[in-house]
């Protein structure tokens, strides 16, 4: 069957060459990868390929841990879509290099190879392409899977072709699979636990934001809110969120007075819509950008009015609320401020967070609620000191999935350096 795949692929590659090569002509960025017209030119430790943007944010976190625990060490990201090769660029403060992953036809993957000399092949999720498996296998280069999945769909149509796949994933060292359900289905593929590994999904493992005293000072005072006031910092805010919140917060006043809200709404053209809730509500205000608060505007609601700065607002704060969730839309990112080491909460519109969320509820660094109303309850316990919650420190980062793969793949390096 992986015989049958090799010919096809030469005959589909050959008759679509020239128009590959027209696109590639006219500067198409993606073409000159995939035809090796753009290509890395120093060999590395390390090929990690991931196709698309979800898959190489996973990648981008692994590299920086392996970079912690080997500072060393050399790699390189291939990648299949335009979205993920600017998401790898960005975080090219971790890989060495990046480009397009090439056309999977023995005369691109074996030039690659040759360029790269790689020690360990890392492969994130559910890449398969025989030739880069096999030319990886017949160079007994090292191949690891990483945050492995195998979506039902996926499983029926391997199961059409079940010997060629059977084959492919012998050939792996390690599989690191997100669940046991995927642990199942690969099982049915010849995978045993000899090589499978559960390590849970690697997208919740970026790594702690530094949450700099500093800059926490720094920030609270630019806002004008002393070190033992409470800071709520409610963070991605939709239409129809700022006035439950507002009413929440008003609540909270009575028992909590030196309780301080600060509001960064998804979008920043909806400020002065906002400052009009706010002033209606009876309650000062103050935009982030606008001097320091006088001694006529004390304790004002803060109004973010700038792009790029929720992350350290939640780094200053004592606790979240992300937005997107009191209304119906599904919510916005919650780990956001579990990354900054601060308690979040949410409503009950999660149709897009839903993995996050159970992440978060499992390891208790924030909560769910129904509505305004238990969230006023959560927050007044919370202030209290009748509720806690944990806080994603870095001795957690050491437990997690991306943790338990750097340390494998660097464990590979050192026995490929011991038998060279």
């Amino acid at each position: 069957m992986i015989g049958a795949y090799k010919v096809l692929n030469r005959l589909v590659y050959h008759t679509t060459l020239p128009v590959l090569r027209w696109k590639a002509g006219q500067g198409h960025r993606l073409w000159r990868g995939r035809l090796m017209l753009d290509v890395p030119d120093k060999p590395v430790d390390i090929w990690i390929h991931a196709a698309s943007a979800g898959e190489v944010r996973i990648a981008v976190v692994l590299v920086g841990y392996l970079k912690r625990v080997r500072p060393s060490v050399r790699v390189h990201l291939t990648v299949m879509t335009e979205a993920g090769y600017d998401v790898a660029r960005d975080g090219l403060g971790n890989a060495d290099s990046v480009s397009f992953f090439p056309l999977d036809v023995a005369p691109h993957i074996g030039r690659l190879f040759n360029i790269l000399q790689p020690k360990a092949l890392v492969i994130a999720e559910t890449e398969i392409w025989p030739n880069l498996i096999t030319g990886a296998a017949a160079r007994s280069v090292p191949i690891v899977l990483i945050n492995g999945r195998m979506s039902s769909q996926a499983f029926g149509r391997y199961k059409l072709s079940r010997g060629m796949f059977t084959h492919l994933l012998s050939l792996y060292d390690r599989h690191f699979l997100k669940s046991e359900r995927d642990r199942e289905r690969y099982a049915e593929f010849g995978v045993t636990d000899r090589t499978a590994v559960i390590t849970g999904d690697m997208k919740f493992d970026a790594p702690l934001t530094p949450r700099s005293e500093g800059r926490r000072r720094e920030l609270r005072y630019r806002i004008g809110v002393t070190d033992n006031a409470p800071v709520l910092v409610a963070g991605s805010t939709r239409p129809g969120e700022e006035a439950l919140l507002l009413k929440t917060f008003r609540a909270l006043k009575t028992t909590h007075p030196a309780l301080r809200l600060v509001l960064a709404p998804r979008h920043v053209e909806r400020l002065e819509e906002i400052e009009e809730l706010i002033r209606e509500a009876g309650l000062p205000i103050l935009r982030y950008s606008d001097p320091q608060p006088s001694e006529s505007t004390r304790e004002p609601i803060i109004l973010v009015d700038r792009m790029g700065i929720l992350n350290d607002f939640y780094g200053a704060a004592d606790v979240a609320f992300v937005g997107g969730t009191l209304v119906e839309l599904g919510g916005h990112n919650l780990l956001e401020p579990v990354w900054a080491g601060t308690p979040v909460l949410y409503g009950p519109s999660i149709d897009n967070v839903a993995e996050a969320a159970q992440y978060i509820e499992e390891h208790r660094f924030g909560r769910r609620v129904t509505g305004s109303e238990e969230l006023t309850e959560v927050l007044d316990a919370f202030l209290s000191g009748k509720l806690r919650f944990e806080r994603k420190s870095e001795e957690d980062e050491d437990q997690t999935a991306t943790a338990e793969v750097a340390r494998y793949i660097a464990g590979l390096l050192d026995r490929k350096a011991a038998d060279a």
